[in-house]
């Protein structure tokens, strides 16, 4: 079907629909936008938040049987009927955790253990060969399966991306006390909200109807006096029209603090150890673990001094200052106690980014009659980060003997050698840091207007723009020839200066000579002759305009259990990036190891119609054993510019047998249609080592299929199999995205229970059983894995085979072209389980007691057909066990809270690893510690509306574990942190 055909089919079938139902207003209790949450946010107690009983935002008091529009959903139903698991957090929540950040407050979840925080997007991740606009970003990962399998929404809306090409949300972006709930729910979802919800959603909630002012402010520092974040919020709203409509404008500032690598003693350059190759397991011995823990490591072959080599010599023979070069005690690839050497520590980036964010919001509605109301939300959001990574190094770099800075004792040496030119190896400490500015501004707009239709049926109707600027600043790159200029010094012989030899040529050029000889410090007039902050820029647009009817069919039929309900609409979606990557990258002027030798400028957009439906069929309703009984299916037809057609659907059910138990599951089909780099990458170099299976040692190990398919592929050329090839080689390509990719897909299917005894009034539990299975993921293979895979299908006609070419006699491959494939599996499984029991006494006070926890039964990952399983079940950030403790006690004005947030101990290797080698490192240093992050929070909250809060995170001070891979395993190294806030609500609500 064409895209036109396909529009005018939707748009066709929504105006029919609408046309049909009963067109007569009554005067009615409003009922509000689909995707719009009906009532106040509980506050305080996380019943309000607990899973199947409080997906929804708590109903108006004295009416617990109200429908409202649960997350997962678009129909209107009862909130302990909703069919899918749903874990909630409300505002209270957030703010007793001491968190500012919502995604490590998020990170308590199991479902999104794995998110991205501050601690993980500075330094070296953020500062890397490549990766532009990321400092900083905040993003979820739910199910570990990726940020780009995480579907982000406000107000069961979508959310414009913040990482240019990509689909992922920065949650910086959402500000912290504007949310009134945050559902994380897993499921197949595309049906009602689209593709990317492969795993779930995760829904934001934002308060509305807000009337007062209010405000607050909060500090906090680590117990090393650094890492500081500041934190202020304004809200303040007005009910006009008799109620009938409300304006919020909501303002919040937050700060965190860049936090230094070498501010942690037991980081700090020589202080942290490693795991490196054991050397007294040569020949291998299964009784000595083949890795061992090493501290004061130095690097074998550089310096801040400089390593010099003289003679052609494998190793430097002096240091920048012209002594023996003293690399110490030789240990795996590093030395330790060399003087001359270089440390780890120094290569090593911010353990967190500096991040200063504004964000504005604007809220508000009118409601004109009961057919007509018009509500908005506008945003502005505004991020400023910066974070810096290692310090730039310089490997292999020619000085000529002409060089006057070269010291006296290697110019003799030299000499005797008899060599040309000496090649030297430098730590270039003294030039700094290399370091990212990202200034990333975000806009959203939503019009939305909604009203009856009839008794029986609503409507929805909201266009939505987004648009996500990011101005990427480089700070620190050297300019190649500029620098390559300093370091050729020279003797001028007309006054025996030192200058550079450019300059005898091109007087009144500015070059600056440099010694590279010795500690430095390069002056600033130096640096400034070479180094530059280089600016590039991205843009990324999101337009959506949906429209929605919901009702029910009360007024033809009602079954024993109530009207069947239903819900339809159609949507269009318009997303757009690029990066214009400045005119010097463009160039290639940098230092290699700066930036990549090549970076292109890359656009790219979609657009995506659809037409969605869904229908909640209630059989029975307050029988014996069958106090409740439904059934619901929903369903997702959507048509690509890009990859064409997609369909998605899910069916589920609920029963409860008694009001004191539910059972509830879902199975469905959702799909990710790949992102805007994966189709539009440009073009870019590359070259890569080739195994080629057709060679007389591969053509056997492969399918049944192999040994036919490269008889025919060299036959083709003109070649034969055993003359024409060699095992393996270099060879030239190119690296580009994939036009011709398809959606993934996954099927999902959720079992669980609710528990809420009448006999134990308070509790609430929920039991839910998950399992995904990820077929065709997105993956980008190596050039060698692409051979594999054409000549291992049944036939060469495959998309694989059009990846490389071989050359015309010889047979030898000779080109490729590497870019993201559909090849790869996922499959998780697991049990999550939410526990809520709520206490209230008239003599000590309220007690809340709350569990959140999960159990991952598997997480495996098949990089291309025919490879190995990787289970990831038990590596860092997927452990097998999982849980949140969250008691509080309330009396009075007074109130404390404890958190308790624990994950057993996990892999240091991959199971396959293990498996093959069970002395890969001793039994202690397989595995990484366990998290046990304690908190505490102390709140006073006074009648007037004044109130005030103190707490500590990480109590105990728990540190990362000292053979950990990372730096924020399994917990930051951030340490004891301390916090205070203020808060008032001066209408004293």
């Amino acid at each position: 079907m064409s895209i036109i055909t396909t529009r005018a089919a939707l748009l066709a079938s929504i105006a029919a629909l609408t046309l049909a139902l009963p067109a007569h207003a009554q005067t009615t209790p409003a009922t509000p936008a689909a995707d719009v949450p009906t009532a106040t946010q509980a506050q305080g107690s996380a019943i309000a938040g607990q899973d199947a009983t409080a997906e929804a935002v708590a109903p108006a008091e004295g009416d617990p049987q109200a429908d409202v529009v649960v997350t997962g959903s678009r129909i209107a139903r009862p909130d302990f009927a909703a069919p899918n698991p749903i874990v909630s957090f409300n505002a209270a929540n957030i703010q007793q955790s001491g968190n500012t950040n919502v995604t490590a407050f998020l990170q308590r979840v199991p479902a999104l253990v794995g998110s991205r925080d501050s601690t993980r997007s500075g330094g070296g991740d953020a500062v890397s060969t490549g990766q532009y606009g990321q400092a900083g970003l905040n993003q979820l990962n739910l199910r570990n399966l990726g940020t780009n399998r995480t579907l982000v929404l406000v107000d069961g809306r979508r959310h414009v991306a913040a990482e240019p090409s990509t689909a992922a949300v920065d949650i910086n972006a959402i500000p912290t006390d504007l949310i009134a709930r945050a559902d994380v729910l897993t499921g197949a979802v595309s049906a009602v909200y689209g593709a990317d919800g492969v795993t779930g959603v995760v829904n934001f909630v934002l308060k509305r109807d807000f009337e007062g002012l209010s405000a607050r402010a909060q500090m906090g520092v680590s117990q090393y006096g650094d890492g500081a974040n500041r934190f202020a919020s304004v809200l303040a709203g007005r009910n006009f029209g008799d109620g009938r409509g409300n304006i919020t404008l909501a303002y919040e500032y937050s700060a965190e603090e860049r936090l230094p690598y070498e501010n942690r003693k037991f980081l700090r350059q020589g202080n942290r150890a490693y795991l490196i190759p054991n050397d007294a397991d040569r020949p291998d011995n299964p009784n000595v673990p083949d890795n061992i823990l090493v501290g004061n490591l130095h690097y074998t072959d550089i310096s801040p001094l400089g390593a010099v080599f003289v003679g052609g010599e494998a190793n430097p023979s002096y240091d920048g200052l012209g002594r023996p070069y003293d690399r110490g005690t030789p240990a795996a690839y590093y030395f330790t106690g060399g003087v001359s050497t270089d440390v780890p520590g120094f290569y090593q980036g911010d353990l967190s980014p500096d991040i200063d964010r504004h964000a504005v919001d604007l809220l508000a509605h009118y409601d004109f009659s009961d057919a007509f109301k018009l509500s908005i939300d506008a945003k502005y959001a505004q991020a400023a980060t910066e974070t810096f990574g290692q310090y730039p190094e310089t490997y292999y770099l020619p000085i000529s003997l002409q060089n006057p800075f070269i010291p006296t004792t290697i110019r003799q040496a030299a000499a005797t050698a008899g060599a040309e030119n000496l090649f030297f190896n430098r730590a270039n400490i003294d030039f700094g840091r290399l370091g990212e500015h990202d200034k990333r501004r975000t806009y959203r707009g939503v019009v939305d207007v909604a009203g009856r239709i009839s008794d029986h049926a609503t409507y929805d109707a909201y266009y939505q723009y987004g648009r996500t600027s990011v101005r990427i600043t480089r700070l620190g790159d050297r300019l190649n020839q500029q620098y390559l200029d300093a370091l050729d010094a020279v003797t001028n012989p007309a006054n025996n200066a030192i200058v550079c030899r450019s300059t005898l040529t091109s007087p009144g050029n500015g070059c600056v000579p440099l010694n590279p000889f010795g500690a430095g410090p390069a002056t600033a007039e130096q640096l400034s002759y070479f180094q530059v902050n280089d600016t590039s820029n991205s843009l990324i647009e999101q337009h959506v305009a949906s429209a929605s009817v919901s009702g029910d069919f009360g007024q033809f039929f009602t079954l024993p259990g109530g009207p069947v309900q239903f819900s339809f609409g159609g949507e269009y979606r318009r997303e757009s990036s690029r990066f214009d990557p400045s005119q010097r990258l463009v160039d290639a002027v940098f230092f290699p190891g700066d930036e990549p030798a090549l970076v292109a400028p890359s656009r790219g957009a979609f657009d995506v119609w659809e037409a969605f439906g869904e229908l909640n069929v209630p059989i029975l309703k307050d029988q014996p054993f069958a106090d409740l009984l439904s059934v619901g299916a929903a369903g997702r037809y959507s048509d690509y510019s890009t990859v064409g057609e997609a369909r998605t659907w899910q069916f589920n059910g609920v029963y409860a047998p008694v009001r004191d138990i539910t059972f509830r599951g879902s199975y469905g089909q959702a799909v990710r249609a790949p992102n805007i780099g994966e189709l539009f990458q440009p073009t870019t170099s590359s070259s890569n080592f080739f195994t080629d299976p057709c060679t007389p040692r591969e053509i056997n190990n492969g399918t049944q299929y192999r040994a036919a398919n490269c008889q025919a592929s060299l036959a083709a050329v003109g070649a034969v199999v055993a003359e024409s090839l060699q095992t393996g080689d270099f060879v030239d390509g190119v690296a580009s995205g994939n036009r011709n990719l398809r959606p993934e897909v996954a099927r999902t299917w959720t079992a669980g229970l609710v528990l809420r005894p009448r006999f134990l009034s308070g509790l609430t539990a929920s039991f839910d059983w998950y399992n995904i299975r990820l077929n065709g993921a997105i993956n980008t293979v190596t050039p060698s894995d692409l051979a594999n895979l054409c000549v291992d299908q049944q036939t060469l006609d495959n998309p694989f085979c059009a990846s490389f070419t071989r050359a015309q006699g010889t047979g030898r491959i000779n080109g490729y072209t590497v870019g993201p494939q559909n090849v790869a599996n996922f499959r998780t499984a697991g049990l999550d389980f939410n526990i809520d029991y709520l206490i209230r006494t008239t003599s000590v006070g309220t007690f809340d007691l709350r569990l959140v926890g999960g159990y991952l039964d598997k997480l495996e990952f098949t990089g291309i057909p025919g490879a190995p399983v990787t289970n990831r079940l038990d590596q860092f950030g997927s452990p097998r066990w999982n849980a949140t403790f969250s008691p509080s006690w309330t009396l009075g004005a007074v109130s404390v809270n404890y958190n308790l947030r624990w994950f057993n101990a996990t892999r240091a290797y991959d199971r396959n690893t293990t498996a093959a080698n069970p002395d890969v490192a001793a039994g202690r240093y397989q595995r990484f510690d366990a998290l046990w992050q304690h908190d505490v929070q102390v709140a006073f909250q006074a009648e007037s509306g004044f109130g005030f809060y103190g707490g500590v995170t990480n109590l105990t001070d728990q540190k990362p574990d000292p053979a950990a891979f990372g730096t924020n395993v399994p917990i930051s190294p951030l340490g004891r942190f301390f916090y205070f806030g203020v808060k008032a609500r001066l209408d004293g609500k």
